[in-house]
Order: C-alpha cells, then structure tokens, then sequence
C-alpha cells in the first residue's frame, strides 16, 4: 500500500488517485518526499522508539480507463534517519502495490495487492514481511466520505485487519484541509510472522488532519499531524511508559512536498 502517512484514513487504507471521467488524462502521477517525527502503521510504532524520525517517499502512477476503472502502480520507502543500524530489522522499507478502482455514481470500489519488504532484515527473519490482498468501498458525497476496507494477509501472519473510517477534505482556493478519523481491528494466526496467534481485537484508532497548498504545475507542500492510539494485546506486545494510556498513545508528525500530475 502507498503510505501518504496522515492522509485519507491515516495509516490504515491506500491514498488512491479518483477514477477519472472520459476527459481527463489517461496516464497520470504523483511523487512525494517527507520527513516525520515517527514511523506509525495502523496505530503501531515501527521502529524502536517512537522517537526516531523518519524519511518517507512515495511514487505511484496511474493509468485510466483500463476496462471500467483505473489501474495504480505504487512504490512506498521508510527510512530510519536516528538509530539506523539499532532497529530491528526495520530500518529501510519498501512497499510495493497494485491496485484497481472502478467508480460506480458515488461508489468507488478498490482492489488490491500489497508487499512489504525489508532489504535489512534481521538474520533468520525474512525479506519479504507481508502479503497482503485488499478490498475496499468509499462512499463520495458533499459532506463527510465513509470507507470500509479488508486486508487479507495470505502468507506471513495470515490474518485479516478491518477498517472502518471517514474522512473530508475542505478547498479554499489553493488550501486543502483534510480531517480524517478510522478504527481497526485485526486477527492473526501467526502475529508479526511468528508462532502466537492474536484473537479479534480492536488494534487501532487513528485521528489526524492534512493542511495543503497547491502550486503550479501540480507541485505541492503538505502538513500533517495524526494522533493513534494501539490497542494491539499487551501480552503479544510491550509498550512503553513514555506517553499517556500505558505507552499506547503517539503523535506523529509530518512535512512533505510533491508533484502530481
């Protein structure tokens, strides 16, 4: 999945281009470049403080008018930029994605695959963390955007995470002010690709919001700060006692520039 960490439903669904109508290009594309206080996926801190900023890049490009819908082709990198050789395995990350979007009146429908990667990872662990198939349904309209997503991972943890979530985004001229809020829950035969098993539980709650100013030629400068809360079962994972609710709280913050097109 793209990683446009703080966007659309924070750190839970792929930030996907819109299906585009009959006028609009058929081949288009976006790449972005951001550093944030911290590396937070779907509620869970990444590296081994929360603390250690991050650098996150994103390039995804985008074909319209394949059959009824689009087709997304995305590449995610996550950086450690403190403590790169201290991080479990975790310190340099690629995400690569394909996905397909069909829009039906207000409806837009979303497939996908997506794998995780880690060039560094810990000897007697492997290259490649998840595999992950993904379907989710947003409804468009004037005033708040629901979502609903699955993520089916079929190889590694073998287990499903659900999201549920909204979010809105507010022009004015150049501006774009986007809130967001989502929750997950998850399931796990083998947690982080090991041995426990983790039954249904709630895993996330995130809430965050984007400021952006458009510039010409589809350049862009972003802000983004996002509040998670990790619910994951303290017996699968320890958490620290730095922040608020037993170590389970972290706010992330994020500057990014980019191009779209």
């Amino acid at each position: 999945m793209t990683k446009l960490t703080c966007g659309l439903l924070i750190g839970s669904v792929v930030a996907l281009p819109a299906v585009a109508s009959a006028e609009e290009t058929d081949v288009g594309f976006q790449v972005e470049t951001a550093v944030a206080s911290s590396y937070v996926s779907r509620g869970i801190v990444q590296y081994a403080s929360r603390t250690e900023p991050s650098s996150q890049t994103t390039a995804a490009v985008h074909v319209d008018h394949v059959g009824p819908g689009t087709l997304a082709l995305t590449g995610f990198t996550a950086v450690a930029m403190d403590e790169y050789d201290a991080q479990p395995g975790n310190a340099l990350e690629v995400d690569l994605s394909l996905s397909y979007a069909m829009q039906a009146r207000s409806l837009t429908v979303t497939f996908g695959y997506s794998a995780a990667l880690f060039p560094h990872h810990m000897d007697g662990t492997p290259l490649d963390g998840t595999h992950e198939l993904s379907a989710m349904v947003s409804y468009d309209n004037p005033y708040v955007v629901p979502a609903v997503a699955a993520n089916v991972e079929v190889a590694r943890q073998q287990g499903v995470y659900l999201m549920l979530g909204a979010s809105r985004d507010l022009h004015a001229e150049a501006w774009t002010f986007s809130p967001a809020v989502s929750a997950g829950a998850a399931t796990y035969r083998k947690y982080q690709g090991g041995d426990k098993a983790v039954g249904p539980h709630l895993n996330d709650v995130t809430a965050g919001a984007a400021l952006k100013r458009d510039f010409d030629r589809g350049v862009y400068a972003a802000a983004r700060l996002s509040y998670a809360y990790c619910g994951t079962p303290s017996e699968v994972m320890s958490m620290d006692s730095d922040w608020s609710m037993g170590g389970r709280s972290t706010v992330v913050g994020m500057l990014a520039v980019g191009v779209s097109h």
